[in-house]
């Protein structure tokens, strides 16, 4: 892990901790940035970092030239995780069939290497707001190249709650387990056309639950 991001995950779980021993409240503004990194003895940069990914898991809620206030502060999903794995996974297996019995452009797969390359420097670098939105963008990617607009328009439905849920998985810090080398696994099934190995990639990252 590299130092960037094992200090964003430490500092994630100091905010976390901070909020519940202060006892904020929903709708309670949080201290200027300068002030609370300066309480938690870290870097303004670090402790963004820190801030947007607990936003994205909408456990704080930052308003432009307002603050940065308490949304939810016991994070909770109202989707069930494994209904929601079991639906992505359900597409996403589709898709991969779809994809080995067709003819995938050469510059729609390096467009998906160039996504996943994005998504793994973003996670070393602990950026991981950034991380999330590239990883989103990378398995959307594979739905889109199967050519179906249904499963397209069926992603989309879940992409909020999946958003929701990579978010509230990145506040695991001591759980989190990094799913690099199954995504660029199921990157070369993908261009070796090989869908049984693509499928146990999809099914593995799902069983990860990261």
């Amino acid at each position: 892990m590299s130092n960037k991001r094992g200090l964003v995950n430490q500092t994630i779980s100091e905010l976390r901790a901070y909020i519940q021993r202060e006892k904020y409240e929903i709708g309670q503004k949080l201290p200027k940035e300068a002030d609370l990194a300066e309480q938690l003895g870290v870097g303004r940069s670090t402790l963004r970092e820190a801030v947007k990914i607990l936003s994205f898991s909408d456990v704080l809620d930052v308003r432009q030239g307002s603050g940065t206030y308490i949304k939810n502060p016991n994070f909770s999903n109202k989707y069930s995780t494994e209904e929601l794995l079991t639906a992505r996974q359900m597409l996403e297996i589709q898709a991969v069939h779809l994809i080995v019995r067709q003819d995938t452009k050469v510059e729609e797969m390096l467009q998906l290497k160039e996504i996943l390359f994005q998504r793994n420097q973003l996670v070393e670098a602990g950026k991981f707001s950034e991380y999330v939105l590239a990883d989103m963008k990378f398995h959307k990617k594979i739905i889109e190249l199967a050519g179906n607009p249904f499963l397209v328009k069926w992603y989309n439905e879940i992409e909020e709650a999946i958003r929701l849920y990579l978010s509230g998985q990145m506040l695991k810090v001591a759980d989190y387990q990094d799913n690099t080398r199954l995504h660029n696994q199921l990157y070369q099934a993908l261009v070796d056309k090989n869908s049984k190995l693509a499928e146990q990639m999809i099914v593995a990252n799902n069983g990860n639950s990261v």
